[in-house]
């Protein structure tokens, strides 16, 4: 097309009387038709690149952007595949079905594909627990030898970039594309999905690719689509608001005004940074206050505070360690920090879950009282230390911890600045239409699903909007029996004391009802989490229990894959017999005595029961109640004494029986 456009013009210029400028008009016209090829050049979405895996076995779609009537050609394993760009800029190829392998490349027009697998492809999502990456502090920590092993070139990842969308758009957005696990990628992995990656690769000897779209802080009604909440008007009615683009636009300028503001204010107003505070020179007044724990700020001060706050403590150094390296150990600080040692600068970061070890360079410290300063900057989070921290200098033979008290001082209060970008992450439809909608053509194995802390208020609402979730998903891929698997919220409860009413408990039981639904199987993790942070260390556990769950229903073996589930109840006198499906090799009891068992006489109050094994049912029972009619077990938001397992060591779900 473009030579005949070329020979065109070369021709009228031949025939006009203007030829002394025909040097200049060929190289303006060669100009003009370079742009032209160049914007008529095949675009490919971000999942159709280097590094991909592809799924096995099934049909395969290729598609991208080209000018309109744009030929292209697709060559793969030997095999000429064609179409031309329809009128929308759109092309779809769809390659035969193939066998697990590689690595192959790929030639689209120009574009050569490289390095690319053929094996199962798995999408897992979901908030902050999904999102959890190896690097994080806390797992980072768990499992220094499994990071150090990481040697797993056909396990891959493709991490969506986060993006909020309230209307159809035609691509995600990716930092880094398809990248393979080796010790150093891994730390970005998503922990949950490359242990549950390397379970199935390790057992099924194929390439595995995770395409990893999750956001932490996200509830479920952000994955969904608007026809999904006509049913929940509160949440429709903002959806229906967001899909007007002029408004979407006044909200984020105006919240990149209110944020250049909040953070200008932080650094010219703060007075701390006015009056020198980080210097060791500028020892604190009188109108500073004396802390002991750092981690019982709480207890001096009404939290959550947002601006800044400096903090500041002294550490003896003996004369034999004062010229030495050392670390200074502070632990995890929920929000930025700058970090000062006798009034230089040695470290800031900007995250609630990453320990603080910053290097002090030799030389650096000084034999006696040395000084360290802290500031705290929180536009959202608010400012606090992790109780689990320790604060030390760490020398190579010998370590001093940092037991002086500190004195703490405001530098400036101000107001919360909302999180992200002015757009709430609990706004709904707005992770589905970035981060879901447009993968769909790319086929996969199945899905992953870790997600439900942020519907805590609400559980009434989580069973039809995890339905809806798993009914649009599958149409979208048109794979109706799609397996989709999910993780049931593990353990947790920050105060220590159960609530009268459990909404822990509730969204629990909301998850369990969905695995009615064919092709489904939830993973139960109320025995693996941790009491004190909603984000447990115990990926591993969480990842085999999904591996488990999907050999049972994706790859189709013939094991047990799930712990009891609740099935149904009959009243024998003053006992409550509890039938399980899942009982797998037979009930067993963690520990000498059943526990986490509850009775009720009205279906509202409940005490606690013995529980005995009668082969595959519970019979549970409380003398004081002669006619039960209700039971529950491990209802609680951390029922850490439940302990009913089948012999497959897999933990009983928590339910009630009205």
């Amino acid at each position: 097309m473009y030579d005949n456009l070329y020979i065109f013009f070369l021709s009228w210029l031949n025939q006009t009387t203007y030829k002394p400028l025909m040097k200049i008009s060929y190289g303006i016209i060669g100009w003009l038709l370079l742009a032209i090829t160049a914007n008529a050049a095949v675009k490919l979405p971000q999942l159709v690149s280097n590094g991909m895996v592809l799924q096995r076995n099934t049909p395969l779609k290729i598609w991208g952007w080209a000018n309109p009537g744009e030929e292209i050609t697709l060559t793969f394993k030997h095999k000429t595949y064609r179409t031309k760009t329809g009128e929308n800029k759109q092309w779809m190829i769809v390659i035969a079905p193939q066998l697990a392998g590689g690595p192959y490349t790929m030639q689209i027009n120009k574009i050569e594909l490289r390095d690319l697998l053929i094996g199962d492809v798995w999408l897992c999502s979901g908030q902050s627990n999904m999102e959890a990456m190896m690097g994080r502090a806390n797992i980072k920590a768990t499992y220094p030898q499994v990071i150090a092993q990481s040697n797993y070139p056909q396990i891959r990842q493709f991490t969506v970039k986060r993006a909020m969308k309230f209307n159809p758009t035609g691509d995600v957005g990716s930092d880094k594309g398809w990248v393979s696990v080796n010790p150093e990628t891994v730390l970005d992995f998503s922990a949950v999905a490359y242990f549950f990656a390397r379970e199935l690769h390790t057992k099924y000897k194929i390439p595995i690719g995770i395409i990893n779209s999750s956001v932490g802080g996200t509830p479920i009604q952000s994955w969904v689509n608007s026809e999904s909440l006509k049913g929940l008007p509160a949440y429709d009615t903002v959806a229906q608001k967001l899909k007007d683009t002029t408004l979407v636009a006044q909200i984020l300028k105006a919240h990149q005004l209110k944020t250049e503001a909040w953070y200008k204010s932080i650094k010219e107003d703060d007075l701390g940074v006015i009056q020198k505070w980080h210097l060791a020179t500028a020892p604190p007044g009188t109108d500073w206050q004396q802390i002991i724990d750092l981690a019982k700020l709480d207890q001096q001060v009404k939290l959550p505070k947002y601006g800044s706050m400096w903090f500041k403590t002294t550490v003896n150094i003996p004369g034999h360690l004062a010229a030495e390296a050392a670390i200074l150990s502070l632990g995890m600080m929920h929000t930025e920090d700058e970090t000062y040692l006798n009034g230089q600068k040695i470290g800031s970061i900007n995250s609630g879950y990453t320990d603080r070890n910053y290097v002090i360079k030799a030389g650096s410290l000084k034999a006696g009282e040395n000084e360290i300063t802290i500031r705290l900057t929180s536009p959202t989070t608010g400012m606090s230390f992790n109780p689990k921290n320790t604060y030390q200098v760490k020398f190579n033979n010998d370590s001093i911890v940092l037991n002086n008290p500190w004195k703490f001082k405001f530098g400036i209060e101000k107001d919360l600045l909302p999180k992200g970008n002015g757009l709430s992450l609990h706004s709904p439809t707005a992770y589905y239409y970035a981060m879901i909608k447009p993968l769909a053509n790319y086929r996969i194995k199945g899905m992953v699903w870790y997600q439900g802390e942020s519907n805590i208020p609400r559980p009434e609402e989580y069973y039809n909007l995890l339905t809806s979730l798993i009914n649009l998903w599958r149409k979208d891929w048109q794979q109706v029996s799609l397996p989709f698997l999910y993780v049931q919220l593990p353990n947790y409860s920050a105060t220590g004391i159960e609530p009268v009413v459990s909404h822990w408990a509730l969204l629990r039981e909301a998850q369990a009802k969905a695995v009615k639904i064919p092709h489904t199987a939830m993973v139960v993790t109320h025995d693996i989490g941790e009491k004190e942070d909603l984000h447990p260390r115990n990926k591993l556990d969480v990842g085999k229990r999904l591996s488990l769950a999907a050999q049972k229903i994706a790859y189709g073996e013939n094991i047990v894959s799930s712990g009891p589930l609740y099935r149904s109840i009959s009243i024998a006198g003053k006992e409550i017999h509890v039938t399980f499906d899942h009982v797998g090799g037979g009930l067993i009891a963690k520990g000498q005595a059943l526990k986490g068992f509850t009775i009720s006489a009205d279906g509202k109050n409940f005490i606690p029961a013995q529980a005995k094994i009668i082969g595959k049912q519970v019979a549970v029972s409380n003398a004081g109640v002669s006619k039960p009619v209700a039971v529950r077990y491990a209802w609680a938001d951390s029922p850490d004494d439940a302990n009913l397992y089948n012999q497959e060591g897999l933990p009983a779900s928590s339910f009630k029986s009205n």
